[in-house]
This record gives C-alpha cells, sequence and structure tokens, in this order.
C-alpha cells in the first residue's frame, strides 16, 4: 500500500517561498535578538494576534478564516504562544491594513498584544499566492515577510510553514509544524501503522496486512519507516519508504526480530534479535546484516533508543530482576543502570538535546511518563492522575512529548508541552492508538 506523503514536502520547494524584507532593521541587529529564551526553565507566554487573513476577492473566502484560525493552532500547540481572542480586535480584518505602514500598533497595544499576524491571498484560476508578516507590536517594526504559492489545496501547507518561521524568528530554532507521527492503530485483533500530520490531521495507513504491526521507527532523514511485522507469522522487520510506499525486508531471523531503532548520522539499526537463543541488542546494516553485539546479559534487552550524537544506547533490560533503563556506552562496551525508583522502567527515548531521557514507569498502578538525566539521578514525573501513559516520543526540537494514553477510555495519542505540561490530544480515530513515534522534520530544514 502506498504511502502518500508528496516527496515536495520534504524539500524547500513544497511551497515558492521567499523573503519579502525580512526585517525592518539591519540584519545584524535582528539576528542578535531572542525574543523567547527558550532555555528558561519559566517563561511567560508571549501573546499574539493573529486576525483572519486579508481576502483580495470573494474567491475560496473561506480560506481567509481557516487560514488564522490553523496557525492560532499552531502558535498555540507550541506552548510558546498565549493566542488572543478575535473578539476585541480594533476592526474588521478585511478592511485593516497588512502593510507595516498601514499597522495601528499604539491600537494593538492596547489589546494587550506583543506580536501580530497579518497577510492577504490571492486566487488565480486553481492557484493562492499568499503573503504572510509577523510584526513587533511593542517595538513598532516588521520581524519576518513571507510570500508563498502554490495550488489552492496547498494553503494549509503555507501556514505551517509560516508558523515554522514564526518560531525560528523568535527562538532561533525551527518548529515543528512540518513534521508527522507514526503510532500503531488497533482495531479487532489487527495492528496497523499509521501517520498522522503533527497535530493529528491527514491520518494515513502505512500498513493494510490485516496483521500485527508494532514499533514505527523513523530514519533520520524521515524518508523511510522501519517496523515489525508478524505478517509472515513470525515477527521480521520490515522497512517502508514514506514517499512510494515500497518495503523491503529488513531482517528475518529464526526468533524475534523487533524493536528497530536508527542510529543518528547513519544508516544502521539497533534492534532486538533473539537468534542466538537470548533477545539481546544488535547493531544491523540498512541491508539487515548483523554488524556486531552491542547487548548481551542473561536478561531480555529491548527497546533501544540512540543518543544524539549515536554513541551511547538506552534500552531496557530484566538483568537486575525487572524492567530498568540502561545506558550503554557504545564504544566502551560499558553499561550502567539509571532508574531505580520503581519496579517497571521501559520504553525510554532520548531527547534530541541529549539532555534526558523520557521512559514510561509504573506509579500508583499505572504507567505515567518520567524524564531523567542520561546519566542517572532523580526523574521527574511529567503525568499523573487518571489512565495510564506509555511509550513517550520526542518532537525533534526537544519542547514537547508525544505518547499514548487511555485517561479518556480508549488508548489515544496525546502531545504535553514541556514548558507548562499542558496536554493535548491529537488522535481521534475508531480504534486505539499506541506506540507514537515522532518524525525529524521532513521540509529539507
Amino acid at each position: 500500500m502506498r504511502l502518500r506523503i508528496d516527496a515536495r514536502s520534504r524539500h524547500a520547494g513544497l511551497l515558492l517561498a521567499c523573503f519579502l524584507c525580512c526585517c525592518a532593521w539591519p540584519p545584524a541587529a535582528n539576528a542578535q535578538r531572542v525574543y523567547i529564551d527558550i532555555n528558561q526553565p519559566i517563561f511567560a507566554k508571549i501573546p499574539i494576534a493573529v486576525p483572519d487573513i486579508k481576502r483580495q476577492s470573494s474567491a475560496e473566502a473561506q480560506v481567509a478564516h481557516d487560514a488564522a484560525d490553523t496557525l492560532n493552532k499552531d502558535l498555540d500547540f507550541s506552548g510558546l504562544f498565549r493566542t488572543l481572542d478575535p473578539t476585541g480586535f480594533p476592526g474588521d480584518p478585511q478592511s485593516i491594513g497588512v502593510a507595516q505602514g498601514e499597522i495601528d500598533f499604539p491600537a494593538w497595544r492596547r489589546l494587550g498584544s506583543e506580536f501580530l499576524v497579518r497577510g492577504s491571498y490571492t486566487i488565480q484560476g486553481g492557484n493562492i499566492q499568499m503573503e504572510m508578516y509577523l510584526y513587533d507590536v511593542v517595538g513598532g517594526r516588521q520581524v519576518l515577510g513571507k510570500a508563498y504559492d502554490g495550488r489552492i489545496g496547498d494553503w494549509k501547507g503555507m501556514v505551517h510553514r509560516f508558523a515554522d518561521e514564526i518560531i525560528m524568528a523568535l527562538t532561533g530554532e525551527r518548529g515543528v509544524f512540518g513534521t508527522k507521527i507514526a503510532f500503531v492503530e488497533v482495531q479487532g485483533q489487527t495492528k496497523e501503522i499509521y501517520v498522522v500530520d503533527f497535530d493529528g490531521g491527514n491520518p494515513m495507513p502505512v500498513t493494510q496486512n490485516k496483521s500485527i504491526n508494532l514499533s514505527p521507527a523513523w530514519s533520520k532523514d524521515g524518508g523511510q519507516l522501519a517496523f515489525c511485522s508478524y505478517k509472515n507469522d513470525t515477527p521480521q522487520l520490515f522497512v517502508v519508504n514514506v514517499f512510494d510506499g515500497s518495503q523491503r525486508l529488513l531482517s528475518g531471523f529464526p526468533g524475534l526480530n523487533i524493536t528497530p531503532a536508527w542510529r543518528p548520522g547513519g544508516s544502521e539499526l539497533a534492534a532486538t534479535l533473539s537468534k542466538d537463543g537470548n533477545p539481546n541488542i544488535y547493531l544491523l546494516s540498512s541491508s539487515g546484516a548483523v554488524i556486531s553485539k552491542l547487548v548481551e546479559s542473561w536478561g531480555i534487552s529491548v527497546s533501544p533508543s540512540w543518543s544524539p550524537d549515536g554513541r551511547r544506547l538506552a534500552y531496557v533490560s530484566s538483568e537486575g530482576g525487572n524492567p530498568q533503563i540502561y545506558v550503554l556506552n557504545v564504544g566502551s562496551g560499558q553499561k550502567r543502570r539509571i532508574t531505580y525508583k520503581g519496579s517497571y522502567n521501559t520504553s525510554p527515548r532520548w531527547s534530541p538535546k541529549g539532555d534526558y531521557i523520557a521512559y514510561s514507569g509504573m506509579s500508583g498502578g499505572q504507567h505515567n511518563i518520567f524524564i531523567i538525566p542520561p546519566d542517572g539521578g532523580d526523574a521527574k514525573q511529567l503525568t499523573s492522575g487518571a489512565g495510564s501513559n506509555e511509550s513517550p516520543t520526542w518532537s525533534p526540537d526537544g519542547r514537547l512529548l508525544a505518547f499514548s494514553s487511555t485517561r479518556e477510555g480508549g488508548s489515544a495519542i496525546y502531545v504535553m508541552s514541556l514548558n507548562d505540561q499542558s496536554v493535548k490530544r491529537v488522535t481521534h480515530l475508531p480504534g486505539s492508538q499506541e506506540l507514537p513515534d515522532w518524525s525529524p522534520r521532513l521540509t529539507g530544514k
């Protein structure tokens, strides 16, 4: 089954995007300014106003509101902004200005806004041209200007792209609005791999073999997904190309072939195999050949997760009697246990910045999400309350965590902002959703 992720979305050529007078002050001064210091442990969300986009004709009039609504949701999703209620905006968005000289900055300051987004779009035949601007209301100046050109149906991608540009302009780091989340969709006795946009939109099946498919894992360039499948009756590892849907067998050794994890900066994978008896973690080439045995013990070793530099590996082992998180130095072969609190800790995921390992631990009779420094120490519990929370996975900027939770009944995928620990549900499919894996950025940035 072909997974229809348009290859254009992997490159800057998704849309024709160009700067429109990116700054109203010297570029060097702009480059030194950081509006939001994301490294601060606590900061107030930035108030931002996003009125409806200004339409140049009556064609596709609904895009004016829908585009603004999409951008508001993106910025709210980031956990960095407080989007303002449009009912208090000064004037009709279709009549107020778009260019800097037309903006009544004092009026927006009185509203309490620190930033303002204005935009306009033109429809010509089946195409849409969109211009988007970000203004510093306090300073009364333009921060960012972009133009996008594409098919009418591309407008949402344009908005996501501009949201990424806003995050970049104000924090110095790209956003995650072009990313996707892979997960396992459970319906009855079958488990299929699905992919959705970062916010749960546009769900698409990766597998449709009516079997059991588990543990989707994105390659570091976002072009492939490795996963475990029982479609041939035994657990084997497969790789699917996310752009053309082609699949290939990666590992079909006798016994278990499970929990794949791509090594950063290369095409190698770590995976659990039981070909020699006990389930241990091996390093595989892109063709599935065994390069080396990474972890060997009398216990069961599963769920490898690489550090960002590819030099260390977090994993789960039962060698201490129950599942705990360990870290292996791949070069020296030395390993150490890092979790001691709780008797059941699984699903480690190394953060993109390397500063934490997220995992699922048993707490109060239910699974919850924790983070712990890679060298061990005090773990911080992030979730609590109703339901079990499992299988954490980091956004590529390290500011968000996706995980599966039963807090509303059946298992679904939720996203938490580490800034304020707010949680949003992102999947609403008929079955249950489990084992998420967040993609890297797919736009070639």
